[in-house]
């Protein structure tokens, strides 16, 4: 007995093994600026932002990107922008003259199928200071023989920069060591004297292996087309063409980037999105000229059509393409004699006669007691027995009355002349 007890026990863990249900997969993000996060800028400068979700190969990813700054007002690079999973992506700013702490905020959602959905946000800081850090405006440019490399600072972490250069601000004068590292490269060092007031610039070309880097074409707006195969600068966009330039699907001047509606053509001043439609009539509320929510049987102007002229809109006319009364939907009355008058406005049921008053009784033009439909003379009075038509009498010839009278008054005449 107390075998069984321990197999049936088996039994049910090995079942609760088995339907246990399979943990969802993971995605995760990354956030930052090229200075690093929490530093300072000034007015003028170039802040890049670097932003990733690296999730499965097949996920669905969309992403918003927006900055906060320092009077509370958004900033918004794009919302629910589709990007590809585990790519790096960059947007950048000039920063302007509003003083104060900004923040990046980065909020992604990506959808990984069976494998769950997974979704979360970063934030990266910086602030905005007045001046030019302390230093008279130095900087120093380090190019490179490639792109995407770390850039070390006196044997510190400074930033990674996606393009064949880097820029750094407000450098302190005197003599510094300068170290670019990537992965595939050998690190590259090289000893700077830091000139204040001066665009100082350094050139430090790395050493790299298969696959390293070293042969790389630069991207400089990292949009995935190599400088020398790319028609437009557009640091802010990678959906592009094969000349890498933004790709504008719908045609409506806005670029795919920059368009909440990539698929419907829109105006700049909708985010590309077409203009509203409350009445959902299919025109446009900046070209609509009637408000009609309940129908979209509509002209170019948005008002309802009205195809058989009877007062009844096409979308209330049971009979749109038929002249008809409101009491009767829009269709003609019913017509029993088929006489052309309705049967609530018919007096008379006459089958067989279709010349009628406006009452729907037959006509009798000449009032010889015969409707117009049986009268073979509608116009002249005659009895039933000649279908309408007037009897003919005896038929009497002028010309030979005439020749009569003559006759007689020749034979008279004769008569006298013979007396004498």
């Amino acid at each position: 007995m107390k075998a069984l007890h321990v197999s049936f026990a088996i039994l049910i863990l090995g079942l609760l093994l088995v339907t246990a249900p399979t943990p969802s997969q993971c995605a995760s993000a990354s956030l930052t600026v090229n200075k690093g996060c929490g530093a300072a800028y000034y007015p003028g400068e170039a802040v890049i932002i670097a932003y990733k979700v690296t999730a499965s190969a097949g996920a669905n990813v969309v992403a918003t990107l927006k900055v906060q700054m320092p009077n509370g007002s958004m900033n918004t690079f794009f919302v629910n922008r589709s990007i590809s999973p585990s790519t790096q992506y960059y947007a950048s700013e000039v920063v302007g003259s509003q003083l104060g702490t900004r923040t990046v905020i980065f909020e992604w959602e990506a959808d990984m199928g069976p494998g769950g959905t997974d979704a979360g946000s970063k934030s990266c800081t910086y602030t905005v200071s007045s001046g030019s850090g302390g230093s008279g405006g130095t900087t120093l440019r380090i190019d490179s023989n490639v792109s995407g490399f770390q850039v070390w600072w006196n044997g510190v972490y400074n930033h990674t920069t996606p393009y064949d250069y880097a820029i750094l601000y407000s450098v302190p004068s005197g003599t510094h060591t300068v170290t670019l590292k990537k992965s595939g490269c050998s690190d590259a060092s090289q000893t700077v004297n830091i000139i204040p007031g001066m665009a100082n610039q350094v050139t430090i070309n790395m050493s790299c292996g298969p696959g390293g880097g070293g042969e790389e074409t630069p991207d400089l707006d990292g949009d995935g087309v190599a400088d020398d195969q790319d028609g437009c600068y557009n640091p802010d966009c990678n959906v592009v063409d094969s000349r890498g330039c933004p790709k504008d699907t719908d045609n409506d001047g806005v670029n795919e980037c920059d368009d909440n509606c990539p698929t419907q053509a829109g105006s700049p001043a909708n985010n590309g999105c077409p203009a509203e439609d409350r009445d959902s009539d299919g025109v446009a509320d900046d070209q609509d000229g009637c408000y009609n929510p309940d129908c979209d049987i509509v002209d170019s102007q948005g008002c309802p059509k009205d195809s058989d002229s009877d007062g009844l809109n096409d979308c209330d006319d049971a009979c749109p393409s038929e002249y008809g009364e409101r009491r009767n939907d829009g269709c003609p009355g019913q017509d029993s004699d088929g006489d052309g008058v309705a049967d609530d406005e018919d007096s008379c049921y006459n089958p067989g006669c279709t010349l009628v008053d406006s009452r729907g009784c037959p006509w009798d033009s000449d009032n010889d007691g015969l409707t117009d439909c049986e009268d073979n003379c509608p116009n002249q009075s005659g009895p039933k027995s000649n279908n309408g038509c007037p009897e003919q009498g005896p038929q009497f010839c002028l010309g030979t009355g005439l020749l009569a009278v003559l006759v007689v008054v020749g034979s008279t005449l004769v008569r006298v002349r013979m007396r004498k």
